[in-house]
């Protein structure tokens, strides 16, 4: 019998051991995490460990690793995971096979536990070496948020997860991360087996939207005495609310300004003196990259505020100019007589005031 024939045989026969000694464990009362199971959830995962099974044995992984994945979470066996990261092989996603394998390997089994169990730690770590050479690693930091999000693929990576080494599955892999407060960021990585790759990524807060420019209707006009003067001070108050909104948007383009220099300052001093430059590494590039991101919001926000300042003090002067003016009623002029007496003179003259 040939060398190949004799691993078959051993596979085979592994596959059954492992599928019967958990129709049984699952079944049986062997340590108290067992024993917290209900009955019918051992039922249940026993028939999803049966499927399993066949499925695997027909190689359907995709229904292998459904079945697999839902019975060790209703009641876990390290026979589970490891069928389940049989299956994960077959469908190519050998990121997570590897974690579950390195998982089964990992795993601390209790005194007196089934043979089976030690069975399948021996046979996790003969099949991880098949498993390893396609496999490429991925380390993820995220700074700026103290407790971000994050999905590769879209499935979630626990917080433990953040800056440690793990395996991923070769290809493109889309990593977004998030936080409350934060402008959410999303990248692309290409990994091929054997690579080892580092992504950090730098969230921002969601910069504050600029003040809203509100304008205020006059007051209604009062009885025909008093339209002229309440004319005038309706003018007047939308004059200065238009210069308060102006101070209110020159500030914010002013300290927006500081900050869209303080940006380009850093990237000069990345590109040593330009605002263009070729990173030299992975890390350099996504830090050039935050760097345009906060120049670009900064400078838009700058811009905003400056133009939102200038037409408030346009709308101001314009209203102040265009204000009528107050009338001045004309008083009654005064006619007045005054005698005169000159030289071979003599009578009256009349003037008005």
């Amino acid at each position: 019998m040939s060398a190949i024939s004799r691993v078959a045989k051993h596979f085979r026969r592994s596959f059954r051991w492992a599928f019967g000694m958990t129709v049984v464990l699952a079944l049986a009362r062997v340590q108290p995490a067992y024993a917290e199971a209900s009955a019918s959830d051992r039922a249940t995962a026993r028939g999803l460990a049966g499927e399993g099974y066949a499925a695997l044995k027909q190689k359907d992984y995709r229904t292998a690793e459904d079945r697999f994945r839902r019975a060790d979470e209703l009641v876990h066996a390290p026979t589970l995971v490891l069928d389940h990261a049989r299956a994960l092989v077959g469908l190519g996603r050998f990121g997570e096979a590897y974690a579950a394998l390195d998982s089964v390997i990992r795993e601390t089994l209790p005194p007196g536990a089934p043979a089976v169990w030690k069975r399948a730690k021996k046979d996790a770590a003969v099949e991880i070496e098949a498993v390893r050479p396609k496999v490429a690693w991925l380390t993820v930091q995220v700074v700026g948020a103290s407790q971000p999000q994050v999905e590769i693929d879209g499935r979630a990576l626990p917080a433990t997860g953040l800056g440690e080494r793990l395996p991923q599955t070769p290809g493109e892999l889309h990593i977004v991360a998030s936080a409350p407060g934060f402008v959410t960021q999303s990248i692309a990585r290409s990994l091929g087996e054997g690579d080892e790759k580092r992504v950090e990524i730098t969230l921002l807060p969601i910069p504050e939207p600029p003040p809203e420019v509100v304008i205020v209707q006059p007051p209604e006009p009062k009885p025909a005495e008093h339209t002229h003067e309440d004319r005038g001070k309706g003018r007047r108050t939308l004059a200065y609310a238009s210069f308060a909104v102006s101070g209110v948007g020159l500030a914010l383009g002013a300290t927006t300004g500081i900050l869209w220099l303080k940006a380009r300052d850093d990237i000069k001093s990345s590109c040593g003196g330009g605002l263009v430059c070729q990173p030299q590494s992975e890390t350099e590039q996504e830090r050039l990259e935050a760097d345009k991101r906060r120049y670009d919001t900064f400078g838009t926000i700058s811009v905003i505020g400056f133009g939102v300042g200038l037409a408030g003090a346009v709308t101001g002067t314009a209203l102040l100019l265009t204000q009528p003016k107050e009338s001045v009623e004309a008083e009654p002029k005064r006619a007045s007589i005054h005698p005169y007496v000159g030289p071979g003179m003599l009578g009256v003259y009349g003037a008005f005031q």
